[in-house]
């Protein structure tokens, strides 16, 4: 058991959590949060259908059906299990990234804004650019602080997102963003301060953040970080 739950967290199914202030009484997920399974199914669909004929695909997607009830019912829309608080998380970029996806895309919550403050673009490439895409389409809005050095093809991508969707996407850059900082806030429900660690073993998780949901003080004080640095930052051109 141990060996597979060790999988699925270096392959980014599932964010370990660190019980800290007594939290582990309040917690139920002994211990490990996993990303909404639509989201699992739909970055391996294509090679699913190559490996399974017809029928035997169809079964996997009625099963993952199933799951997605069962996962939405027992983590609710924000995938935390819990109606408000706050949760100490270690987990790899590739949880965190599929994470966002399951609220924005899976869940089919209402987000108005996703506001991110990131070191870097590599969060548009696919899978999960498509993701982003779908949520602006249902009239959602995204704005991105970047820092630190970037490759010139994510840039171009970015710009790319941004000049498709006009006013909806907005990027903006500041050299001041550590390249360890990471985080996120959804409107003023949810809110995520991350960083980055610098593991010597690159296959260990390499994130720690502490999660706030509908934790109005702590979501504001990162909302109003994320403001003072988007007035001294600067469009992406």
């Amino acid at each position: 058991m141990t060996n597979w739950r060790d999988y699925l967290l270096k392959k980014g199914f599932l964010a370990n959590i660190l019980f800290t202030h007594a939290a582990e009484e309040e917690f139920e997920q002994k211990g490990y949060l996993p990303v909404h399974p639509k989201i699992v199914f739909k970055e391996n669909e294509e090679y699913l259908i190559e490996i399974l004929d017809p029928d035997d695909f169809s079964v996997r997607e009625k099963q993952v059906e199933d799951l997605n009830g069962a996962y939405e019912t027992n983590y609710g829309d924000y995938g935390l299990k819990m109606e408000k608080g706050c949760v100490t998380l270690h987990y790899s970029r590739k949880w965190i990234v599929s994470y966002i996806a399951s609220i924005i895309t899976a869940t089919g919550l209402k987000v108005d804004t996703l506001s991110m403050i990131l070191s870097g673009l590599r969060v548009f490439e696919e899978p999960y650019r498509r993701y982003y895409e779908d949520m602006i389409e249902r009239g959602s809005k995204i704005r991105i602080i970047f820092g630190g050095e970037e490759e010139m093809e994510e840039i171009e991508e970015t710009k790319a997102l941004r000049n498709k969707y006009d006013e909806s996407v907005e990027v903006r850059y500041s050299p001041t963003i550590s390249r360890t900082c990471k985080s996120f806030i959804i409107d003023d429900k949810l809110a995520m301060d991350g960083k980055e660690l610098l593991p010597v073993n690159q296959e260990e998780l390499s994130y720690i953040g502490i999660m706030y949901l509908k934790e109005g003080d702590c979501v504001k004080n990162l909302s109003r970080n994320f403001e003072n640095v988007w007035k001294m930052s600067k469009d992406l051109l």
